[in-house]
């Protein structure tokens, strides 16, 4: 007899190596098949002709292979990529193409009729199937119904995973529903037993959707009811009341490079007031890409460390990081203030006296331990529990949503004082959502630009006027000004026929013999990306070539032209962090964003992010056409992974806050227990 903790190894009708792909899913048990949902369900009860399809439709065709063929990628090992060609009756031909599933080859052949479903791309001006659900016509056929699609591996067919749902959905019912049937009666939705069977195997579109409705308000919860805790955690006992050191900070603020903007002043006294209380502070900044939240936090850090207390800065990345300590060594030089940088890589301090140099990394634990450093930048270092504070009393998180609950806890809690709690974010989300998400009490919002900052120019670049970027990139360099040339991949991909940064950085090395080209990406060392980085920072690259590594955190104000190859595979926001790496001058910038799309799809998203430089405006954007997928990219920005839920569903955040705030503390706990317990790690809490 099968139970939720039956091994899918063990499954009959299940080929022991293929049951072995499930582990790669961290998918073991039948719980953690029943707790991992598709991430879409095709229609096959809507089809249409292939001479009506157009790029970035979602379509289901019936079509006969007329040609098929299956290789392997040249550039890329062990890549195999299976080509058909169908027809349908319009007369109309089209190519479905899938990656890394060989044994297409032997079960398909020219002659078959296929049910095809999937989103219509296209390359060379030809369009593509790319990955498409395939299905040939049977007793039974999956194209009269919603069948659901999940993500999967390498050798793991959508039909074989849905061999193992059929069998854990019959145990749906073992799983106890974390909230009671009055409960459900009150919220009005289905059980947890039926909206796993719903969005697994849905009946209709509207049961997949109340599925969908009940599964996101758990996720939704879950998140919630850890974000109370830890607020609550975070408030418990005291913390250090930290005077206004008025004339320091004067002085500070006018031996500034720049002036402050008056919402750099005012996020600056805010956060000035509440550390001078005696109960933690827990703020939010929440500022445009180049509007100035590090001058912000350094200005409160230095306040402060001028009353011979601690503070710790926390950043993202090395690259960030190291960005943090030279801005922060720069303003702080001469006064008085003891910093130290500690990455996984580097360790460096700065003494009172002004100087920097490289330590060993026991020497910045010692001082930190022994108090002597006042303010330590770094990244994750810092969190291990090598690193010991006698005295921490502000905490300053970079893009803190990168950052897990638990993470942020092992600062603020187990001291004797509870440290204030400073977070800055440029993830550009409407105030409601950022008090929602980072579960702060407080919000400060930084939106001016510094002065003398001109406008950024947006340009969409299309297939027929690419000229126009080596054109550009001529000019700006004659001016000694630096470029940006962004690309979506490392490495060439003919899976996916867009740029890529090794082969872009040959091409333009070829193409400008007489000027520097850089490259920077991911895949390399986090010592080597600072090295690169630095260079242009000097300017001895002046056109640097680069992944999403330089998305936040990169200032050089040199650089006044962006490239943004492959437009539309980036997210909104991304596109807009990425635009904001230049006009960080006073010079005038311009960033293309480049793109052989042509779908007015594609064209009209790309025009809509070219037509504002708000942040907010562009999140607005977002959520109200596209959903935050598309909003936060690939990477999501490190905001809550649900798999499920999203920052468009602000009616079940509503829904949600309301139904916790009915509850008492006991049940919060109770109910977040039963919530974790129920899900497993890469469903819920990857933190």
């Amino acid at each position: 007899m099968i139970s939720l903790q039956t091994p899918i190894t063990s499954l009959p009708r299940l080929q022991p190596h293929i049951a072995k792909k499930f582990g790669q899913l961290q998918l073991v048990t039948l719980q953690d098949a029943l707790l991992y949902f598709p991430f879409r369900h095709e229609d096959f009860r809507h089809q249409t002709t292939i001479d009506q399809l157009a790029a970035g439709q979602d379509v289901t065709i019936h079509a006969t292979i007329t040609a098929l063929q299956s290789r392997r990628a040249w550039h890329r090992r062990g890549t195999t990529i299976t080509n058909a060609t169908v027809i349908d009756d319009s007369g109309a031909k089209i190519h479905a193409i899938w990656f890394n599933l060989p044994f297409l080859a032997k079960s398909l052949h020219v002659g078959d009729h296929l049910f095809l479903s999937g989103t219509v791309t296209e390359k060379n001006q030809r369009l593509q199937l790319h990955n498409p659900v395939y299905e040939k016509p049977t007793a039974t056929p999956l194209h009269e119904r919603l069948i659901p699609v999940y993500r999967t591996t390498e050798g793991l067919s959508q039909r074989q995973i849905r061999l193992v749902m059929k069998q854990a959905i019959e145990v749906a019912e073992m799983l106890t529903d974390p909230i009671s049937a009055n409960q459900l009666h009150s919220l009005r939705m289905m059980s947890l037993a039926e909206a796993l069977r719903q969005i697994h195997f849905p009946e209709s579109p509207e049961l997949a959707h109340q599925a969908v409705e009940r599964l996101k308000f758990d996720e939704l919860l879950g998140w919630h009811l850890r974000v109370l805790a830890s607020v609550a955690a975070t408030h418990q006992g005291q913390a250090p009341a930290i005077p206004f050191r008025e004339i320091e900070v004067r002085s500070f603020v006018q031996q500034l490079p720049f002036e402050l903007t008056n919402d750099q002043r005012i996020a600056a006294w805010q956060i000035l007031q509440d550390v001078a209380q005696p109960k933690p502070m827990s703020r939010l900044i929440q500022g445009d890409v180049g509007s100035g939240k590090t001058v912000v936090a350094t200005l409160v850090a230095y306040n402060v460390a001028l009353h011979q207390r601690q503070v710790a800065f926390v950043a993202p990345t090395v690259v960030l990081a190291e960005q943090h300590w030279g801005t922060a060594s720069r303003l702080l030089a001469g006064r008085g203030v003891s910093l130290a940088l500690l990455t996984g890589q580097a360790a460096k301090v700065m003494d009172a006296d002004g100087q920097p140099r490289d330590v060993t990394r026991a020497e910045v634990l010692r001082r930190v331990a022994d108090g002597s450093i006042g303010l330590l930048i770094g990244t994750h270092a810092i969190l291990q529990p090598t690193v010991v504070f006698p005295d921490l009393s502000l905490v300053i998180i970079d893009e803190q949503q990168r950052f897990g609950v638990d993470q942020r806890q092992a600062l603020l809690t187990a001291r004797t004082e509870t440290p204030h709690f400073l977070s800055l974010t440029a993830t550009p989300i409407p105030r409601s959502l950022a008090l929602w998400l980072s579960g702060v009490l407080s919000v400060s919002s930084i939106r001016q630009k510094p002065a003398g900052r001109p406008p950024i120019t947006t340009t969409i670049i299309g297939p027929n006027t690419r000229s126009v970027i080596d054109q550009a990139i001529t000019k700006t360099v004659a001016r000694h000004e630096q470029v940006y040339v962004i690309t979506p991949l490392i490495e060439e991909s003919d899976t996916l026929g867009v740029r890529a940064a090794l082969t872009e950085h040959r091409r333009l090395t070829e193409a400008f013999p007489h000027t520097t080209v850089g490259v920077v990406h991911g895949a390399m060392p986090a010592d080597e990306r600072v090295q690169v980085l630095e260079k242009f920072r000097r300017q001895e690259i002046m056109v640097l070539v680069s992944t999403t590594v330089i998305e936040v955190g990169i200032d050089v104000p040199n650089a006044t032209l962006m490239v943004i190859e492959g437009a539309e595979r980036f997210g909104v926001s991304q596109l807009h962090q990425l635009r904001g790496r230049v006009g960080r001058g006073t010079a005038p910038s311009t960033c293309f964003f480049v793109t052989d799309q042509t779908s007015p799809t594609v064209q009209q998203r790309l025009a809509k992010v070219a037509a504002t430089s708000d942040g907010l405006a562009v999140a607005e954007l977002d959520y109200n056409e596209r959903g935050a997928g598309d909003l936060y990219g690939q990477r999501q920005s490190g905001l809550p992974t649900w798999q499920l839920a999203s920052l468009t569903d602000q009616h079940l955040f509503e829904r949600v806050q309301q139904f916790a705030a009915a509850l008492e503390p006991d049940e919060q706990h109770q109910l977040r227990q039963r919530l974790s317990s129920h899900h497993p790690a890469q469903a819920f809490h990857r933190e």
